[in-house]
């Protein structure tokens, strides 16, 4: 069974908060945000693990959990002595100070039912779990519940089991990395998405696989590698959630995948998704090729601030000067969007998952321009301008150019050459005055 949605109250750090799933889900956010309360609510909802005193919101007496889940194989389910046959059904428990826990199931209303009943039904969602710390005795665990799972849904794809068992056998030596541990679990994900590929199947079938931060332990080429491995898998079945602080292991156009944690004083942990369409006909070309031009863009979602710019010529310099100033922000995410008809896409993306950002553009006013150019320009601006949710969002014009603004000068169409390496070779000469009107555009952007 797939788990469709689940709804957390009074769980740790969570006053309330609702996550619709994909297969592959990609929980993100600052340290300390709430993306392991989310992780141990789910393993409890599924009778993974008991309930413990600080489990219940400081302050309350009760809490509850619902989950929604897709029944795509009609698993028996059975209620009160009655075989159903249901696609959709949800699951709730609730606890409340000195009294038991209470389980209910509803495919119309909702009815009481036993604690062994409850239980039956959610081990039809095998889970297994990658904690943060994969230390001998968990990554046995994920091990053993693995071929566990494969031995319950009759899986023969004994290469898979064969090269399972052989690193299950490793790991009887006495080992002490925890590199190794980390590494092991790529090669048994790498094996897995290669039999889902061959065969059009995952092997995890119905499981919930929880993975924390999968990026420890692996380089860079690796993270990139493992992340097309889960993606793999979940394109065949199986759910995969991943909590993670690298950007290597969130892609744009997973976008419904993509789940931001953030904590509020007020209100608690709360989840910021969309499950909508994000861009249509050429835009969806256009952001796609854009990825050949800024591979890197994924780490927006982990920025404190989004610092949208044109070109490289901008990226470095803005950097460059605000490092300069001291005024750099190690938290704050230079993104170069590749052209000023893109930074729109940029923006929609950013007030859709309420991600501060300011878009940072030129004006592209020059004297040497025609008036069909300067129309064209004019529009372009005003697109990004209309753009902007002005509640988390704004833009600063460069005054024709950002060389403009560096050399204090009109410039020619001609001396556009070389552009990024001319511009710092200038701001980093010794004798360089950085102009009044620029470093005053540089403490905005950086502000």
């Amino acid at each position: 069974m797939i788990l469709k949605e689940i709804r957390i109250n009074n769980w740790q750090c969570i006053k309330y908060l609702s996550i619709n799933f994909e297969n592959l889900m990609l929980f993100i956010g600052q340290s300390n945000s709430g993306k392991s309360s989310i992780m141990s609510a789910i393993l409890y909802f599924l009778n993974h693990r008991g309930l413990r005193v600080r489990d219940l919101r400081r302050g309350e007496f009760s809490l509850k959990i619902e989950g929604k889940f897709y029944n795509k194989k009609r698993k028996e389910i059975k209620i009160q002595g009655k075989e159903l046959d249901i696609e959709y059904f949800w699951l709730k428990i609730e606890e409340r100070i000195g009294r038991p826990p209470k389980y209910y199931y509803k495919d119309t209303d909702w009815i009481e039912i036993t604690e062994n009943e409850y239980i039956s039904i959610v081990k039809l969602t095998p889970i297994l779990f990658i904690p943060t710390i994969s230390n001998i005795d968990a990554t046995q665990y994920f091990i053993r519940s693995l071929l566990d799972n494969i031995k319950m849904n009759d899986i023969q794809e004994s290469k898979s089991i064969k090269k399972i068992n052989s690193i299950f056998n490793e790991l009887q030596k006495e080992y002490k990395s925890h590199g190794l541990y980390r590494n092991l679990i790529f090669e048994i994900m790498s094996e897995i998405a290669s039999q889902a590929e061959k065969y059009t199947n995952s092997i995890l079938e119905d499981a919930i696989l929880i993975y924390e931060e999968p990026e420890l332990y692996l380089h860079p080429q690796r993270e990139k590698e493992l992340f097309h491995c889960l993606s793999t898998i979940c394109k065949y079945g199986g759910q995969i959630y991943v909590t993670t602080h690298s950007s290597n292991f969130v892609s744009l156009e997973e976008y419904k995948s993509i789940c931001i944690i953030r904590k509020n004083k007020k209100v608690g942990t709360q989840a910021t998704q969309f499950r909508g369409k994000l861009f249509h006909d050429d835009e969806v070309k256009n952001f796609n090729m854009n990825y050949w031009i800024n591979p890197d863009r994924s780490e927006l979602f982990f920025a404190k601030k989004v610092i949208l710019v044109e070109g490289q010529t901008d990226k470095i310099v803005l950097g460059y000067l605000a490092k300069k100033l001291g005024i750099f922000k190690y938290d704050y995410s230079i993104v170069e969007c590749g052209s000023k008809s893109i930074i729109p896409q940029f923006i929609k993306l950013l007030n859709i998952f309420s991600i501060p950002y300011i878009a940072v553009y030129d004006k592209d006013n020059h004297n040497w321009r025609n008036e069909e150019e300067l129309e064209n320009s004019n529009r372009k601006n005003t697109i990004i301008q209309e753009s902007i949710n002005y509640k988390i969002g704004k833009y600063l014009e460069f005054e024709n150019d950002i060389e403009e603004e560096i050399y204090s000068e009109n410039r020619e169409r001609k001396n556009y050459k070389n552009k990024p390496f001319s511009a710092l070779k200038t701001v980093s000469e010794k004798d360089y005055i950085l102009p009044e009107r620029l470093k005053r555009k540089v403490e905005i952007i950086f502000k």
